[in-house]
């Protein structure tokens, strides 16, 4: 049996855009039976979806939910999600890692050292949502990530869009569409949150 570990740096499950590409992706996944960790925020509602594990790192609710977008809180909880993420990788042996949004930065790295197949989820341009969100002005900082970005393209095996202008961005930027999906985001199934008793 293939074993699989899929990062989502977002507060999972909650009902929004990249959470259900989340939920939907793992499903399909497991169901095609692969074992797969899914190491995620610890805010958000545990579903099931039979063969995934979820991993949680700890929660901090004294600085409020995570909002849509780029911002600082995020910027803190990747920090847990980037030493988690080593801890996994050094005690399981994975065939390939699906990493979401940032998620791709930390993977791309750890890819030469744990030989792992990676698969990037591409829900939007980084660099784009530093501008959109307001984040930063800073031209520098853009253009880093612009870079950063590009690399992650260059270094994942596939690469999974959710648009079509996404699609022609990244096989623009890697100049293979071998190696570029578009899967648009749907909701096909109701979410099976887990129902918790006490």
């Amino acid at each position: 049996m293939m074993k699989a570990l899929v990062i989502s740096p977002q507060p999972f499950y909650t009902p929004r855009g990249t959470p259900f590409s989340v939920y939907y992706r793992t499903l399909i996944t497991a169901e095609l039976g692969v074992d797969i960790d899914l190491l995620t925020y610890g805010e958000g509602e545990d579903v099931d979806i039979p063969g995934v594990r979820i991993i949680r790192i700890p929660s901090f609710p004294m600085f409020g939910n995570v909002k849509i977008g780029p911002s600082k809180l995020k910027l803190f909880l990747d920090i847990f999600i980037t030493l988690w993420t080593l801890a996994l990788l050094i005690k399981n042996r994975y065939d390939f890692v699906h990493a979401h949004e940032e998620a791709i930065f930390v993977c791309a790295l750890f890819k030469p050292i744990f030989k792992f197949r990676l698969i990037y989820d591409m829900h939007s341009s980084l660099p784009e949502q530093l501008t959109n969100f307001r984040f930063t002005t800073s031209q520098w900082l853009i253009d880093l990530f612009k870079k950063m970005e590009d690399a992650c393209l260059h270094t994942s095996d596939a690469t999974i869009t959710i648009c079509p202008s996404l699609y022609n961005y990244a096989v623009g930027v890697i100049g293979d569409k071998q190696k570029v999906f578009l899967i648009e985001n749907s909701i096909f199934d109701e979410v099976k949150v887990s129902q918790k008793t006490t």
